[in-house]
C-alpha cells in the first residue's frame, strides 16, 4: 500500500499518482484548506497523453471552504506508467491524497 500527497496548483495538471507496475487507486482525498470553494479538475492518463476532455474524469468539482471530498465508491486500476492528473482553480487551496495497492 501506497500513499502520496500533493498539493494543486492552477497551471498545468500536476501528476498527484504514477503507477509502478498495476496499481489499485482504493481512495483519493480532495481537502480544501482555504475559506473558499475550489473548482478541481481530474484526468487519467497514460505517460505521454496530455490532460484533455477525452479523459477527464471529474470537471469543476467544486469543494467548499474547508471541507473534503472523498472518493472511495469504485477502484482506478492503472497499469504501469499511467497518472492521475489534477489542477485546481486557485492555487495550494487543495491537498490530494491518494491510496493505492499493487494489484
Amino acid at each position: 500500500m501506497a500513499i502520496t500527497s500533493t498539493q494543486l496548483t492552477t497551471t498545468a495538471s500536476a501528476n498527484v499518482f504514477t503507477a509502478a507496475g498495476q496499481q489499485a487507486i482504493t481512495v483519493i482525498y480532495l481537502c480544501n484548506t482555504s475559506a473558499n470553494t475550489t473548482l478541481v479538475d481530474m484526468h487519467v492518463t497514460s505517460a505521454v497523453a496530455n490532460a484533455a476532455a477525452n479523459n477527464q474524469i471529474y470537471s469543476n468539482l467544486a469543494i467548499t471552504a474547508n471541507d473534503t471530498y472523498v472518493i472511495s465508491s469504485e477502484k482506478l486500476i492503472l497499469d504501469t506508467g499511467y497518472l492521475l492528473r489534477a489542477t485546481a482553480n486557485v492555487a495550494n487551496n487543495i491537498t490530494v491524497t491518494v491510496s493505492s495497492i499493487a494489484v
